[in-house]
């Protein structure tokens, strides 16, 4: 049996095109999303969901991994799951915070495997006003 060239290039380049994929990233269906907004600055809005997660257990609410402040005042963040015995973080939600003629607008994003979540959206909500006492008493 004889296999032509150009067949066989074609093979081991779809072959080696499946090998070069990213990794599978979540998809936006995947999601559970809750729009948030607070009378407080992008600002305050972003120190307190800092202090929040610094009180309260990351084992429930996950572990803020935010970037730096843009240009517009936005500020994006990643929540991730704690790192545990050999197994890397991995992401649980993200939150974006913008401003808005109010005070903050907030898109809170949590993965629809997360147990609880939209107990945990509530819960990130609620540190976003900076009562964090009440979530993690």
């Amino acid at each position: 049996m004889t296999v032509k060239l150009p067949v066989l290039l074609l093979a081991i380049i779809a072959m080696l095109a499946g090998c070069s994929t990213p990794p599978r990233q979540p998809k936006d269906t995947g999601f559970l999303t809750k729009h948030v907004t607070t009378s407080l600055p992008v600002t305050k809005t972003y120190e307190n969901l800092r202090q929040g997660f610094r009180y309260c257990d990351s084992a429930n609410i996950g572990s803020l991994d935010c970037k730096q402040p843009g240009k517009d005042g936005a500020v994006f963040c990643n929540v991730q799951t704690n790192h545990t015995a050999g197994r890397a973080n991995t992401l649980m939600g993200t939150m974006e915070l913008s401003p808005a003629p109010t005070g903050t607008k907030a898109v809170l994003k949590i993965q629809t495997r997360v147990a609880n979540s939209e107990d945990v959206l509530m819960m990130w909500e609620i540190l976003m006003s900076g009562k964090e006492r009440e979530v993690c008493p």
